[in-house]
């Protein structure tokens, strides 16, 4: 019998796009547009702040790291661009308060995230866990698992998520499909309103076109009233994304073994924190090196390359 760890680490094993999923082909004028972006983060000499905010030494700066190289992908620098409808400026600045956000947070140290993240994540109220027939990532929110004190919050614990579902796509896939699971009894009390606004401003500001779906299932009324509440500071185009009380097996986006039965599918893996936290962080890990030493062997380190090139499926 496998263990709790064995079928973890198989759920979390990266998913190689269909061959037949060619790179989706930009027009001339967008190709161009982000060739400019690319060379306005090669100039000789192109450093950022290494913070922000009050706290920060606005004097102490930094040239691009391996990973921030890693980061501006030509498929990273296209979602910014097509985010501010094709304007050149508009991406360069949205990129480079990404990354000064990035520094601040300390986003590229996934060991000091996972230290700082760990403590609210023992219930499993929010993981990674799984793909959809298209390779994304499946991230779960159970909020009914909360039981993090309210002033003790922080919207930082799904941006982590978000980050490990990233490590965890091949070349190809860009996006995740996120499930909101409410079903059971609630543990705690329901997220404040001033973090669920901060988590949607990170993500709309930070992770542009990183969402393919978002599911909300087994909504009670006072959820209903609490999305109404949030739903006029989400982006249009958010919007179209959000599923309530759909069938996700029957909506034909995944397959009933990759869903947890709990949430309409077939898969059966009740929350151990202990095998799946180290698992998952091992599994991602494992990724970037893979990813990073991919990166290396393709020449001098230059922003803009295509994630088919170093962030590849292990065979």
């Amino acid at each position: 019998m496998s263990s709790s760890a064995d079928i973890v680490k198989r759920l979390l094993a990266p998913r190689a796009v269909s061959s037949s999923a060619s790179p989706q082909v930009q027009s001339e004028e967008t190709e161009q547009k982000v060739l400019e972006i690319i060379a306005h983060f090669s100039e000789e000499g192109y450093d950022l702040p290494v913070t922000s905010g009050p706290e920060g030494d606005a004097e102490a700066r930094a040239p691009l790291s391996e990973r921030e190289m890693i980061f501006l992908s030509r498929e990273g620098i296209l979602r910014f661009l097509l985010a501010v409808k094709g304007d050149v400026t508009a991406a360069i600045a949205r990129l480079e308060k990404t990354l000064i956000w990035r520094r601040t947070e300390n986003v590229e140290d996934l060991q000091a995230m996972s230290d700082s993240c760990e403590p609210e994540a023992t219930t499993g109220k929010n993981i990674v866990l799984g793909y959809t027939k298209h390779s994304r990532p499946i991230i779960y929110f159970f909020p009914n698992r909360n039981t993090t004190p309210v002033e003790r919050r922080r919207a930082i614990h799904a941006i982590f998520m978000l980050e490990r579902a990233a490590d965890l796509m091949t070349g190809g896939v860009g996006d995740t499909m996120v499930v909101f699971s409410f079903i059971g009894k609630r543990s705690g009390q329901p997220t404040s309103i001033s973090v669920a606004r901060e988590t949607l401003h990170i993500l709309s500001e930070y992770y542009p076109e990183k969402l393919h779906t978002s599911h909300f299932l087994a909504m009670p009324w006072v959820v209903k009233a609490f999305v109404n509440l949030m739903w006029p500071f989400v982006d249009a185009n958010t919007k179209k994304k959000v599923r309530f009380g759909e069938d996700i097996v029957a909506s034909g986006e995944v397959d009933p073994g990759e869903l947890l039965k709990e949430c309409g599918g077939d898969l059966e893996s009740p929350y151990d924190h202990q095998s799946y936290w180290s698992t998952m962080i091992d599994a991602c890990k494992e990724r970037r090196e893979d990813q990073l030493r991919r990166w290396r062997a393709l020449g001098e380190p230059q922003v803009g390359r295509g994630e088919r090139l170093f962030k590849v499926a292990p065979e």
